[in-house]
C-alpha cells in the first residue's frame, strides 16, 4: 500500500511539474516572426491584391499626421479640379499668407498651371502649391478644410481631423496609421494621383514671374536626390515628410510584380542621422515580400473523394477531382500538409450511369487552419457506360414504385375484392331464392 502511494505521488508530482511548462510553450498561428520596427509610433502594412492588413503596430493610436495631410489635399484637389488641370490660376496674397515650411517660392501675382501645382505638391511636398490648390478649389481655407474632413469621414477615417492642407503642426490635427492607410489606398486608386506621386522629378512650367524649375521627389525610398542611404528599388512613392512635433513619416507603395504593399510609418525618429521612417518602411516591405507568397493549395489532378455509380457493369464508383486549380496568398511558412484541409459535398449520394468525364458532381472547399480560403467544383474523372439490362431492371423497379403503378394495383385489388364479394353475394341470393 505504501509502495502504491509513493508511485501515485510521483505521478502527481510529474504532472504538476509538466503542466506549467506546457502552458508556457509559445502558441502561434504560423511561425512567422514579427518584422523589426524601432523608433516609430505606429505602422500599418497592407497588401493591395488581397485587401489584407499583414502587420499593424499601434495602428489606431492618434498621432500628428505631418506631411501625410497632403494625401488628402491631393485627393480633394484632383476630385474637384480633374477637368481643369491645364487651366491657369493667379497666386494671391491670401494664398501666400499661410505658407511656411517647404515651398517652391511662388510669388503673389504669379500665374501658374493647376497641373504644375499638383506636381509640385505631390512630388516635392511644396506647401505654397498646396495653398494655391486649396484656395482654387474653395473660396476660403476654412471651406477647404471642411471638404478635407468630410472626405476623410466618407472614406472611413473617423479618427482623423485636419486643420490645414499641408501638415504643418497644429495640436488639433491628428490621424492614425489605419486612417492614413485608408486615405492612401483611395489616393492610390484615384485616377492621376500616382501619375504625380510616383515621379522622381517634375518640371514646373515657366511663368510670368519665374523660369521653369525641376523639383525632386522627397520620398527617399524612391529618389536618390536628397539622400542615397534609403533607396528601395521596389518603391513607388506617395508621401514623405516631417515636423518637429510629429516626427518623420512616410507613406509608400512597393511592388515585386506579383504583390503590392502599402506601407505607412508615422511618428518615427531621427537617431544619429538615421531617419527611421525609411528604415522601418524598408524592413517592413522586406519582411512582407519574404513572408507571404502565392501558394498552390488545390490541383485539378488532386483526387478529393469517390462517389457510388449505379446501372454500370464492372464499375461501382468514380473518383472526383477539383475542376480548377487554386492559388492563395498565404504565409510563406505554411505547412500545406498540416494546415490545408478540404471539405466537400456531392450533389447526390450516388451517380447513375452513363457518366461523362468532367460531369459536375459537387463542390470542394479549401480550408486554412479551419477557415475557408477558396473553393472549386468537383467533377468526375471517367466515362462510364450504362448497362442496358440493369437500366431495364431499374426502370421496372422504378415503375413498381410509381404512384401510377401503386394506384393501378390498388384499383385492381379493390376491384377484385369487390368482384369476389359481389359474386358471393349474388350466389347467396340465388341459393336463398332456391330454398324458399
Amino acid at each position: 500500500m505504501k509502495r502504491l502511494s509513493g508511485r501515485f505521488f510521483a505521478i502527481i508530482l510529474a504532472v504538476a511539474l509538466t503542466v506549467p511548462m506546457l502552458l508556457w510553450l509559445p502558441v502561434s498561428v504560423n511561425a512567422l516572426e514579427d518584422p523589426e520596427v524601432s523608433y516609430a509610433s505606429s505602422v500599418y502594412l497592407y497588401n493591395l491584391e488581397n485587401e489584407k492588413a499583414v502587420y499593424k503596430l499601434n495602428a489606431d493610436e492618434k498621432v500628428y499626421p505631418t506631411s501625410t495631410v497632403k494625401l488628402m489635399t491631393g485627393i480633394v484637389a484632383l476630385e474637384n479640379l480633374k477637368d481643369r488641370l491645364d487651366d491657369t490660376v493667379t497666386v494671391t496674397a491670401e494664398m501666400m499668407s499661410y505658407v511656411s515650411g517647404n515651398n517652391i517660392g511662388l510669388k503673389t501675382g504669379e500665374t501658374v498651371i493647376i497641373r504644375d501645382m499638383l506636381g509640385a505638391m505631390l512630388v516635392n511636398g511644396a506647401n505654397d502649391a498646396a495653398y494655391v490648390l486649396a484656395l482654387t478649389v474653395s473660396e476660403s481655407l476654412e471651406d477647404f478644410v471642411l471638404l478635407m474632413n468630410k472626405r476623410a469621414n466618407e472614406l472611413g477615417a473617423h479618427n482623423t481631423h485636419y486643420t490645414n492642407p499641408t501638415g504643418m503642426h497644429d495640436e488639433a490635427m491628428v490621424t492614425t496609421a489605419a486612417d492614413t492607410a485608408l486615405i492612401a489606398l483611395h489616393a492610390y486608386n484615384l485616377e492621376q494621383f500616382m501619375d504625380f506621386a510616383a515621379l522622381l522629378r517634375y518640371t514646373v512650367s515657366e511663368t510670368n514671374m519665374s523660369d521653369a524649375m525641376t523639383v525632386y521627389n522627397r520620398n527617399c525610398l524612391l529618389s536618390l536626390y536628397y539622400e542615397t542611404d534609403y533607396y528601395y528599388k521596389a518603391a513607388r512613392g506617395m508621401n514623405a515628410g516631417s515636423t518637429y512635433e510629429g516626427g518623420y513619416s512616410v507613406v509608400t507603395t512597393a511592388t515585386n510584380g506579383d504583390l503590392t504593399y502599402l506601407c505607412v510609418v508615422l511618428g518615427a525618429e531621427k537617431v544619429e542621422n538615421t531617419i527611421y521612417s525609411y528604415v522601418n518602411a524598408a524592413n517592413l516591405l522586406d519582411w512582407a515580400f519574404e513572408s507571404f507568397l502565392y501558394l498552390d493549395v488545390l490541383s485539378p489532378e488532386q483526387i478529393m473523394c469517390e462517389i457510388p455509380v449505379t446501372l454500370a457493369t464492372g464499375v461501382d464508383h468514380v473518383t472526383l477531382v477539383a475542376r480548377d486549380s487554386l492559388t492563395v496568398y498565404l504565409p510563406a511558412d505554411t505547412d500545406i500538409e498540416k494546415e490545408i484541409t478540404f471539405s466537400w459535398t456531392t450533389n447526390t449520394e450516388e451517380l447513375q450511369a452513363p457518366v461523362k468525364k468532367g460531369d459536375l458532381a459537387g463542390r470542394v472547399t479549401v480550408l486554412y487552419n479551419g477557415d475557408p480560403i477558396g473553393s472549386s467544383d468537383l467533377i468526375s474523372t471517367a466515362d462510364i457506360e450504362r448497362s442496358d439490362m440493369l437500366y431495364g431492371l431499374h426502370n421496372i423497379s422504378e415503375f413498381t414504385k410509381s404512384k401510377f403503378f401503386i394506384a393501378t394495383l390498388v384499383c385492381i385489388v379493390v376491384f377484385s375484392v369487390a368482384y369476389v364479394f359481389g359474386k358471393a353475394f349474388l350466389l347467396g341470393r340465388r341459393r336463398k331464392n332456391r330454398y324458399r
